[in-house]
C-alpha cells in the first residue's frame, strides 16, 4: 500500500466481527492506513458490533468514519459511505417488528446535489441496480461478495444478496462501480481460485477512464 502512494485509502466495510477493543489487529491495520494517507471507512454487514464508542475511537486516531454520511476531502471531491443495511437491522433490532433490509437513502439526496467529484462507499453491490446506479455519482465503490467465494471459469459461484452465480462478483461495470474481492474470508466455505486483492484506482480526466 505504502509502495503505491495512494491519494487516500477507502474501507469498503467488514472490518471486524466483534468490538474494536477485541481485535487489537484492526487498530493496527488502521494506524497503518492512517501513516500512508487520510483514510476512509462506512460500514459493513461484519460490523454491526461496532459500537458508539469504538467510532469514536477510529475517529481519534484519524479515521473518517462515515456512518450514512458523507465530507468534502478538497475542492473538487466528496467522499460519502452508505451503512449496511444488516448494520442498521442490529442497531434497531426489535423481535417485534419486522427486520429493516434496506439502506438509509434520504441523505444520498443532498450527497448528490454537492459540486464535485463524488465518490460512494457502499459495502453492498446488490444496492446498486435498485438504489444506485441512476443516482448522480461518479464512482461506487464496493465488496462484500469476496469475488463469488469460488471461481470457476472466471466466474464468481455465489455472493451474499446475490445468491448464486452473483451478477456483481468483482471487478468494473458501467464504468461507475468497482466491487473488490477483499482482503479475506469470512465464511466457512474456503476461497478457491480465487486470491484476495486489494484494489487500486487510479482516476484520470475526463477524457479518460478509470
Amino acid at each position: 500500500l505504502q509502495n503505491n502512494r495512494p491519494d487516500i485509502v477507502c474501507i469498503v466495510g467488514d472490518l471486524i466481527n466483534t468490538s474494536l477493543e477485541d481485535n487489537p489487529w484492526a487498530i493496527s491495520f488502521l494506524i497503518g492506513c492512517i501513516d500512508v494517507a487520510p483514510t476512509f471507512l462506512a460500514l459493513g454487514n461484519h460490523d454491526y458490533l461496532i459500537s458508539s464508542d469504538d467510532i469514536k475511537k477510529m475517529k481519534k486516531l484519524g479515521i473518517s468514519v462515515l456512518n450514512d454520511s458523507y465530507v468534502r476531502f478538497n475542492d473538487e471531491i466528496i467522499i460519502g459511505g452508505l451503512t449496511s443495511y444488516f448494520y442498521h437491522k442490529c442497531e434497531k433490532y426489535d423481535p417485534k417488528v419486522p427486520m429493516k433490509l434496506y439502506p438509509e437513502l434520504k441523505w444520498l439526496d443532498d450527497f448528490e446535489r454537492q459540486k464535485g467529484y463524488k465518490i460512494l462507499m457502499d459495502h453492498h453491490p446488490d444496492n446498486y441496480d435498485r438504489y444506485t446506479s441512476h443516482r448522480k455519482i461518479d464512482l461506487i465503490l464496493s465488496g462484500h461478495v469476496h469475488g463469488g467465494q469460488i471461481r470457476l471459469l472466471g466466474k464468481g459461484v455465489y455472493g451474499r444478496s446475490q445468491g448464486f452465480f452473483p451478477k456483481y462478483d468483482g471487478g468494473v461495470y458501467d464504468d461507475k462501480m468497482i466491487v473488490g474481492r477483499g482482503l479475506s474470508n469470512t465464511m466457512p466455505i474456503p476461497r478457491l481460485w480465487n486470491p484476495t486483492e486489494l484494489v487500486f484506482v487510479e482516476l484520470k480526466n475526463k477524457e479518460n477512464t478509470i
